[in-house]
């Protein structure tokens, strides 16, 4: 295994909360910043790049890689399979001061077992309703997204299981990425 050079940082939260969109700004502003690929078997959207936005697999792979203990986590969703690679984010940790990740909340849990030094935070929607607006917006139909509102009003349960909670209020990102900018220096990080 690599030596770990950097600190792992990990965003968590319930569908369409962020996460994606805090962990570019926080790259665009950061030095020598990886970010985690997580791995999918969902179809590819028009806009997306194998490789840069997910790695697209198949269930086959993936179910494969899994029983092989790559993934940290590994669930499925009403889309697909989803996971974030051991492997990969061992490589970005020995070339990085810093790794981000979007991972699921047992993700979360388990990475925290493994690696208790973890920073993670969770990132919640001002309110549910902002994120049945922001799931509609993508084009998301009603069954999935009721399937994806049930998830995220479990995953809500979990809030204060991790180190940092934000609360990330639409029209008001700027304010989100500076709270946890101020996080990471806070804790030395940056």
């Amino acid at each position: 295994m690599t030596e770990q050079k950097g600190k792992f940082i990990l965003i968590v939260g319930p569908t369409c909360v962020g996460k994606t969109t805090l962990i570019e700004a926080l790259r665009k502003q950061l030095p020598n910043v990886g970010v985690i690929v997580s791995t999918t078997t969902r179809a590819i959207r028009p806009n997306e790049q194998n490789g840069l936005d997910y790695e697209f697999t198949t269930d086959e792979d993936f179910v494969r890689r899994n029983e092989a203990g790559e993934f940290y986590e590994a669930v499925r969703r009403p889309t697909g399979y989803y996971g974030s690679s051991r492997i990969q984010v061992q490589k970005l940790l020995a070339s990085h001061a810093s790794v981000f990740g979007a991972l699921d909340v047992e993700g979360c849990r388990m990475v925290k077992k493994i690696d208790p030094e973890t920073l993670i935070i969770f990132l919640y929607p001002g309110t549910m309703t902002d994120l049945r607006e922001r799931l509609r917006i993508r084009g998301t139909d009603e069954d999935e997204v009721n399937a994806r509102l049930k998830i995220a009003d479990e995953e809500m349960l979990s809030r204060d299981e991790f180190d940092v909670a934000i609360k990330n209020i639409d029209g008001k990102f700027e304010e989100t990425v500076k709270e946890v900018l101020d996080i990471l220096s806070s804790r030395g990080i940056y």
